[in-house]
């Protein structure tokens, strides 16, 4: 007969109560513990949080492709974990169709830039693209699992509504 752990019989059961009084308890998700993971892989990934003046002077466009190629295949392995969750998955596959479409822009060849220090209009809006999607993405994230994001990843953040009226 297969046990169950007294962890998921927690996470299943929230509480009890007696005539005498009850006990409640809330435990962290697991997928909390995922999404963290996520929001710290992805704080080193300098596709994402370089300025694109400096990654002008430092980065080769084959460097970011090759970034993003790592970043879809880690998102694709966090997906496969079992402690995903719906809702974090979702998410995750949104920012894994980033960087297909960020892929495909630039082709198969890295041929949507000019080689060199100036990069194209190509690569330069699927890496906007790229950017924006992966911003919105963890922001939701970092809401709903009320995670701190390091200051480079929050520059990717939506700007924040200022409608003064």
């Amino acid at each position: 007969m297969p046990s169950v752990k007294v962890l998921e019989i927690m996470r299943r059961i929230k509480g009890f109560s007696t005539p005498l009084g009850g006990v409640d308890w809330d435990l962290p998700l697991p997928q909390r513990a995922v999404a963290e993971k996520v929001v710290v892989y992805l704080e080193d990934r300098r596709v994402l949080t370089m300025s694109r003046a400096v990654m002008h002077a430092v980065e080769e466009p084959d460097h970011c492709v090759a970034s993003v190629l790592q970043i879809r295949e880690t998102l694709t392995q966090i997906l496969m974990e079992p402690d995903t969750g719906d809702d974090l998955a979702e998410n995750l596959k949104a920012m894994r169709a980033a960087c297909r479409r960020f892929l495909d822009a630039v082709g198969p060849n890295h041929s949507g830039h000019v080689r060199g220090r100036f990069q194209s209009a190509t690569f330069g809006a699927a890496l906007g693209e790229l950017r924006a999607v992966f911003g919105i993405q963890l922001g939701v994230i970092a809401a709903r699992y009320k995670l701190e994001l390091s200051e480079e990843l929050a520059a990717i953040l939506p700007a924040p509504d200022t409608d003064d009226e």
